[in-house]
């Protein structure tokens, strides 16, 4: 077999196996990571939640989304704020200590990052959306399987089932399960 490897700009090569996604058969030992490309969501027939549950699920996505609207909108007018008093002080007769500037300077990007996140999740939580459009919410992209309801009540934005994400596998029965790693160990 061959290798094949790309060169990234620090010198170091980075490779992974490529496997046939529809046959799930090794194609070579190696090809350039960045020819890897994330698994399409596995598709079983008749496997999906009834209308009258998506309809229950995008209530719940389009609360959240509102929730997330709403922070977003507190956190930009805290920006807003931030960026005013700045602007306030840098007129005034006395200057800021160097201190004050740096935390303020602090909180401006603390806030930037708490807007980005906040833009991310309303991003996931439209394409949750989408998928109660396409019928396809709920169901794990790696199994194929239905996703505990519990697991999407707590996490509208998930694509993954319990567990796949805790366990890394499939469930040999097909039933998503949310139990913790070692659960059994932690049994009296």
């Amino acid at each position: 077999m061959t290798t094949k490897t790309t060169k990234k700009t620090t010198g170091q090569s980075s490779a992974v196996p490529a496997v046939d996604s529809t046959a799930g058969t090794l194609l070579s030992s190696k090809v350039p990571a960045a020819a890897v490309k994330p698994a399409a969501t596995v598709v079983r027939p008749n496997v999906r939640y009834s209308d009258k549950d998506l309809n229950f699920f995008k209530a719940n996505i389009e609360r959240s989304r509102e929730e997330a609207l709403e922070e977003l909108r507190m956190l930009k007018e805290r920006l807003d704020d931030l960026t005013s008093a700045e602007s306030n002080e840098d007129s005034s007769i006395y200057s800021m200590h160097m201190a004050e500037q740096g935390s303020e300077a602090q909180e401006k990007e603390k806030t930037y990052a708490q807007i980005q996140r906040i833009q991310d999740y309303l991003r996931k939580l439209d394409e949750a959306l989408q998928r109660i459009a396409d019928k396809s919410y709920g169901i794990c992209r790696m199994c194929g399987i239905l996703i505990a309801r519990e697991r999407l009540l707590a996490v509208p934005i998930t694509t993954l089932s319990a567990s796949y994400k805790i366990h890394q596998t499939c469930p040999a029965d097909g039933v998503d399960r949310i139990v913790a790693k070692g659960a059994s160990a932690l049994k009296p």
